[in-house]
Parts: structure tokens; sequence; C-alpha cells
């Protein structure tokens, strides 16, 4: 193997050590409301041997489809009833997400753009940072990554057997979508190949018979399952497919349904620092070669580019067939622009928005992002994108200096901590490797720059997962209840508990308490139905919600043990307040 393929396979090693293997070890607490709730219905799965319909306390769970559930559930069973075992499938589909765009990249582009976008997405903030306590939608990134490279590749080939496979392989990822996602994952890549299609003119009857196809194969995949839970649960194929997907897209009757339209900009121009930021570089870049292109057709190539500096009269370097001026094969750039462009608007849309929907679009960002780093380090990047690319990554290192102090300080505003002397000179040493890659740069080493960009990041995200992340999740964990409970051996008549979904509590009792648990004895409540609770009900009250419940219920004088982060509250009355003035009652950011 060369000097230079060791050097990658050893970076990208260190990489997934660091961002997918070294949070297990650490053993941070659930985080609630959905890491919890999702624990809590994988483990029910397990305890019930109901691997069918997904349960949260007996009850069904309409909200998600299945396979993240089986997923997390055979990790339990295999692995043991830990956090560990709970976070294992999340990392992994996230270590999935990287290779595929890495995949995606090397067969559009070649290898060494592949690579670098491989490396991107696994250190790209928002992507890695739900990783740590994966969503389901972190399982549908690699399906919507293959499913379009497999669009992409049935358009270059002249093999009817292989474009038969590659549209039975779209099937089958689309059906693996639907049973992660619903039909986020079909609109997602339908919307993106579609918008390819028409702007690349190559819309065509066989292109409509093939999503036919793919659709129906999907459809055959994904349909057992839910016909299986229709069966067991009458009702929940109208419930899913027209309240949560026709009905929270077109209206805002549905969760997340009241988010402004230009929700998703600041979310993907944050979340895909620090790469989004190169995103100009290469259509800088792309403008140029465009202009070259058109002088290559009048048969006068005034200049070539070597090493980033543009000299007249130089023999202009053969094409490889197949191959576009834009450096890719024929629309790979523009199918990635559509991928960005034309998912974002979609999402943007819906009137129901949330963060993680528009995970799948992250990929695109690395790949462009990838294609002007290759360029860069091949010396083909054009005189005016170099300075652009350079005032990037200056930029970006001095800001890196900054980033990890103001982060650590809205931390401690929003979820009421403070972190300790030792910590903050931690964060110290790490921000100083933040200048590391703009040092590199300016001594003329860009492979170096790339890597030490990239381990720099993961030093930061090492950093957030040893000191952050877990004070953060004692914040937002039921570990100390369901530990106090399992202390005393059983649990009340009546629990409620206020304005926290019960997962991460669930999930951390004991066996035979969790065995034993009878319906309605556990209940999540809102602070309005405090006092119309029975005598004898027990309530836990989470102490970062005290100041906004003394609104709503008198809480003067009233007596109450302390457990971990609850106040409980045995069989106490609660009298509610005057109502509230109108711009008392305004809803705050929790």
């Amino acid at each position: 193997m060369k000097r230079e393929s060791l050097g990658v396979v050893a970076l990208a090693s260190v990489l997934t050590l660091v961002l997918f293997v070294y949070p297990l070890v650490l053993g941070t607490p659930l985080l609630d409301p959905d890491e919890g709730i999702h624990a809590a219905i994988a483990q029910e799965m397990v305890e019930r041997g109901d691997w069918v319909v997904p349960r949260l306390l007996d009850e069904p769970f309409l909200d998600k489809p299945i396979l993240y559930f089986w997923a997390e559930a055979l990790s339990l069973r295999l692995f043991g009833m830990h956090e560990a075992a709970v976070r294992l499938p999340g990392l992994l589909f996230g270590w999935l997400g990287a290779l595929t765009t890495a995949v995606v990249g090397w067969r559009m582009f070649g290898r060494t753009i592949g690579v670098i976008a491989g490396l991107f997405y696994g250190t790209m903030i928002l992507p890695t940072a739900l990783a740590q306590a994966a969503a389901h939608d972190v399982a549908l990134v690699p399906w919507v990554n293959l499913a379009l490279l497999l669009f992409w590749e049935s358009q270059h080939t002249t093999s009817r057997r292989r474009f038969a496979m590659h549209t039975l392989g779209i099937g089958l990822l689309l059906g693996l979508a639907c049973l992660t996602k619903g039909l986020v994952g079909v609109a997602l890549v339908g919307t993106a190949w579609g918008c390819y299609l028409l702007l690349a003119q190559r819309l065509s009857i066989a292109a409509c018979l093939q999503g036919v196809a793919v659709l129906a194969l999907a459809a055959l995949v994904a349909a057992p399952w839910y016909l299986a839970f229709e069966a067991r649960s009458p009702g929940y194929l109208y419930y899913f497919f027209v309240e949560r997907h026709l009905l929270g897209f077109a209206t805002s009757t549905q969760n997340h349904g009241s988010a402004p339209w230009w929700y998703y900009l600041p979310i993907l121009l944050g979340g895909g620092l620090p790469w989004i930021g190169y995103l100009p570089v290469t259509i800088l870049d792309g403008i140029a070669r465009r202009r070259e292109a058109r002088g290559d057709q009048k048969g006068t190539v005034p200049f070539s580019r070597r090493n980033g500096t543009l000299q007249e009269d130089a023999p202009v370097p053969p094409r490889k067939s197949g191959q576009s001026p834009s450096g890719g094969r024929d629309g790979a750039l523009l199918l990635l622009g559509c991928w960005i462009v034309a998912c974002t608007l979609l999402l943007s849309l819906s009137h129901s928005k949330l963060v993680t929907y528009i995970w799948p679009v992250f990929p695109a960002v690395a790949l462009l992002a990838a294609v002007a780093w290759a360029r860069l380090i091949e010396g083909r990047l054009s005189e005016g994108a170099r300075r652009c690319f350079a005032q990037t990554l200056l930029s970006s290192s001095a800001g890196g200096i900054l980033l990890m102090p103001i982060a650590m300080l809205v931390v401690q505003e929003e979820f009421s901590i403070r972190f300790a002397w030792p910590v903050w000179l931690a964060v110290g040493v790490v921000a100083i490797s933040s200048p590391l890659p703009a040092l590199l740069w300016l001594k003329g080493h860009p492979k170096a720059t790339l890597a030490g960009g990239t381990l720099s990041l993961a030093l930061h995200f090492a950093f957030i997962m040893t000191w952050i992340v877990p004070q953060v999740a004692t914040t937002t964990s039921a570990g100390d209840l369901a530990t106090h409970y399992n202390g005393l051996g059983e649990l009340p008549t009546q629990l409620w508990v206020a304005e926290e979904r019960l997962g991460s509590f669930i999930f951390y009792l004991d066996p035979q308490l969790r065995a034993g648990l009878r319906e309605g004895q556990l209940q999540y409540v809102r602070f309005a139905e405090l006092p119309t609770m029975k005598p004898g009900v027990v309530i836990a009250l989470p102490e970062n919600e005290v100041d906004w419940a003394d609104r709503h219920i008198d809480l003067d004088g009233l007596v109450y043990d302390s457990v971990g982060r609850y106040r409980v509250y045995h069989g106490t009355q609660f009298d509610p307040r005057p109502p509230l003035t109108a711009s008392e009652s305004q809803p705050v950011l929790r």
C-alpha cells in the first residue's frame, strides 16, 4: 500500500475511533425526551418479544416506523440494557452516512473527492452531534445517499442488466427508507432526482417508468410491516400517512407546525460548519471552468492552471471520456446542487419542521466542499477560487478559537449549569488547535492542512463528549429518579411526571419494577392538570421547570423530597394561580 494511502487510512481510523467508538465508553446518561423514549420502546420490544408493534408502557407508539427500533432492540438484546447498546445503532448509522458519502463522491468524481467528502461529513457539526444521541433520521442518510447514487449510475450505463439491477437496488433502498421515516426519504430522493432530470434535460419515458418501478418495489419491501401494524392497531395507516404526513406537510395542525419558512436556512449554514463555508469556492471555480470550456469549444484556450496560477499558451490536458469540465462525470455537480437546493426548498414548504428532517441534505454539502479541497490539493483551483479558499480557511481558523468558549457560555445559561475551572482550562487547550490548519496552509502543505483541520474538529468533539454532554445529560435524564425508586423496591400507586416524557425513567427502572407496571400507573402531565389530580398521587417536578410551574400553580410552602434534579411531592394538593395576563402567557423556549 502506498504511503499516501496509509496516511488516509490512519486518518480515517483515528476519526472513526474518536467520533463513533469513543462515545460508547463514556456511559453518559440517556437524554430525554427522544433518546430515552426510543430506548424504552426498544427495551419493551425485547422484553415483550413483540418485534412488530413498538410500544411505550404497553401502548402502541404510532409516530415512528420500525427499522431503527429493530436496530436498537437487536443491540439491547445482544449487548445488554445499558447506554452503549442504546447508542451503538445511531453511531453505526452515522458512520455509514460518512462511508456512503465517500462512496458517492468516489463514484461521481474519483477517489480523492470521495475520501475528502467522507471525512467532511464525519466532522460536520450537526450530523456528528446528532449521531451521538441519534434520532431515526440518522438511518435515513445511507439509504438516501445510495439511492441517489444508483439513480445517477443508471443514467450512465448502456447495459440493460445493470440498469435493471440499479432499479432493483433503488427500490430496496427506498423500501428501507420507508421503514425508517415513512415517505420522507422517498420525497427527498424523488425531489432531488426529479429536479436533476428536468434541469439536465434527461426526463424521458424510460426515466418515468423507472420511477414507477422503484416506487412499486419500495412498497413491496415496506408494505408487509405497515399492514401487520394496521392489523394489530386499526387506524394506524390513516394516522401515519394522512395526519402525520399529508396534514403535517400542508397544515399547522401537527407537531412542529409553527416554525417560519426560513427555519432550515440557519440550521443548514450553522450545522454544515466548517465545511459549508467552502461551497462558494466550488461555485467560483465552476464559473471559471465554464469560461474555460467556452474557450475550448471555440478552439482557443488562452490559459491552463498549474498549482493555482494561470499560465498563458499552455497545452490543455486531455479530458477523460464521459467527464465534464466541472471535474466529475456529466451532471454530478448539477445533481448535488439539486440535492441541496430542491430538498431544502421542499422541507421549507412543509409546515411541520424539525432540525433532524434536513439531515439527509448534509452529504451533498460535504461532497461539494470536497470538490473545492480536491482541486486545491491537485493544483487545479482557479486563482479567484483560491483566494476565496484562503479567506475562508483563515477566517474559520481564527473564529474557531472563540467558538468553543462561546458555546460553553451558551450551554451554561441554557441548562443552568456551571463548568469548573479545569474544564475551562481544557477548553483553552482545545481552542489552541483551531489555528493549526491555517498555519499548515501558510507553510504550503494543503494535504496536511486537510488532516490538521479534521483532527482539530475531532479533538473539539472529543472534548464536548467528555466534558459538556455528560453535564447536559444530567439536566435532562430521569436516571436519578429511577435509581431512587429502585432503591425503595416499589413504585407509587400513581406517579405523574410534570412536563417531561418518561422515557429514560422507564429504561433505568429495575426489570421487576417494569414488569409490575399497571396501566395508568405512570403518566406525563402538564402543569394545568396538577390541580385536578386525585389524592395519593405522587408528583415529580423537574427543578428546571419550577419557575415556570410557579406561574401556573402555587408552590409556596409545599413540602417535597429532593431526588436528583426532581422535587417529589407526595399527595400534595396544588392550587392554581390566577389567570396569566396576555404578556405572561407567552410561551418560553425550553
